[in-house]
């Protein structure tokens, strides 16, 4: 039972890891762990969820703090950089809608949600869009990981 707890808590915690997210989770939960399909996705979508909320909020101030650390080392102070025009483009292009959904998709929810919070959309349209492009990488990383589980069973010998 207690090896339970541990998977459910690697699942958790590595599902909040950018660009890990629920691409890596729910495959593992799914095949290694042998997680029920819906658990599996019940865990790592909160796990996500936890870290986007973190970042939109504190993203900022994490930001600010690694740039101070980083300056204190380099022993010059440099000014914050601007956000990235491509991503200036793409908000003005999509909204924040399109954005939201589609960073989860393309690259990372949590950089995204973060990025597009600095923008000035609002906190909980960012927080539920996001989650919901999670929602729906992690619904087809399930269903590909049902699919494909007897198959990379027999490959890796489990």
């Amino acid at each position: 039972m207690e090896n339970l707890y541990l998977q459910f808590l690697f699942v958790f915690f590595v599902s909040m890891v950018p660009f890990l997210e629920v691409f890596l989770t729910v495959p593992t939960a799914i095949i290694v762990f042998n997680f029920p399909p819906f658990v599996a996705l019940i865990v790592a979508i909160l796990g996500n969820a936890f870290s986007v909320f973190l970042f939109m909020f504190f993203g900022t101030e994490i930001n600010k703090l690694f740039n101070k650390i980083y300056n204190k080392f380099r022993k010059s102070e440099n000014t914050p950089k601007k956000i990235n025009p491509r991503i200036k483009s793409t908000f003005d292009r999509f909204g924040a809608i399109g954005v939201c959904f589609l960073s989860s998709i393309l690259f990372s929810s949590q950089i995204g949600a973060g990025a597009i919070t600095t923008l000035g959309a609002s906190r909980s349209q960012v927080f539920i869009w996001t989650n919901i492009g999670a929602s729906a990488v992690a619904v087809v990383m399930a269903i590909l990981s049902v699919v494909a589980e007897e198959l990379v069973s027999a490959l890796v010998n489990l």
